[in-house]
């Protein structure tokens, strides 16, 4: 482990603050960067939070809930990619319960501000040189990490902005890309089945994209953290 400054270290899959479950997939990260390295990986039970840019009150909501119940129930660190919306909303309730939170970032910048103490950055790359045309590789890059240092992924709530994307083999959004990487790593998939947000297109077809790429829909919080226990071996 080689200190990059005060506050970004990194980490190799040799070193104890490597995430232990993210040396289980094939396709691991040679090299970390954290920034803010807070979690004791071995005494944690990470679960990945996925969803929308754009959330609807429901979604919202929903999401304080299950972050809230997972908690309770010793599930923590939360997980997400750190993007506006879902991501953003479980890990602010995550810092609002006094828990750590773990946002894996495309890329670290080394002038990067540490603006909440419990939040952990991590990443495989630093924004340095033309790290501006290689964000959207990293982007979905970044999902693997994700997905790979957790025991589970959680589906909050998905859109799709045009559904006929789909039809070109484009996916609908990034929790499409994480559902299939989690899939690929054997781990377990749930998504929270909003009967009446159905109604809306753009989440209609989101969800059965979801659950058709392997994720299981459980109808409400408790058989949620039912079937979590059931799926999370530790």
């Amino acid at each position: 482990m080689r200190a990059i400054d005060k506050l970004i270290m990194s980490i190799t899959p040799n070193d104890r603050e490597y995430p232990p479950l993210l040396r289980e997939i094939p396709d691991r990260p040679s090299r970390l960067y954290a920034l803010n390295p807070i979690i004791d990986w071995s005494n944690s039970a990470p679960i990945a939070i996925a969803g929308t840019r754009e959330p609807t009150p429901y979604g919202v909501a929903l999401t304080r809930k299950v972050v809230t119940a997972l908690i309770d129930e010793g599930f923590k660190p939360i997980v997400t990619g750190g993007a506006r919306g879902i991501d953003r909303i479980a890990l602010r309730v995550s810092a609002d319960y006094s828990e750590d939170g773990v946002k894996v970032l495309p890329c670290i910048s080394l002038s990067e501000d540490i603006y909440d103490s419990t939040i952990e950055k991590v990443s495989e790359h630093l924004c340095t040189g033309n790290w501006r045309s290689r964000m959207s590789g990293w982007l979905v890059e970044r999902n693997r990490i994700v997905v790979g240092l957790s025991y589970a992924l959680i589906v909050i709530e998905a859109r799709v902005s045009n559904p006929e994307w789909y039809e070109y083999s484009v996916a609908c959004c990034g929790t499409y890309h994480a559902v299939k990487k989690a899939k690929e790593y054997e781990r377990p998939v749930f998504i929270i089945t909003p009967p009446h947000l159905l109604k809306s297109e753009d989440i209609k077809e989101a969800y059965r994209l979801i659950v058709n790429a392997g994720a299981e829909p459980v109808g409400d919080m408790h058989e949620l953290i039912m079937e979590l226990r059931r799926a999370v071996k530790r």
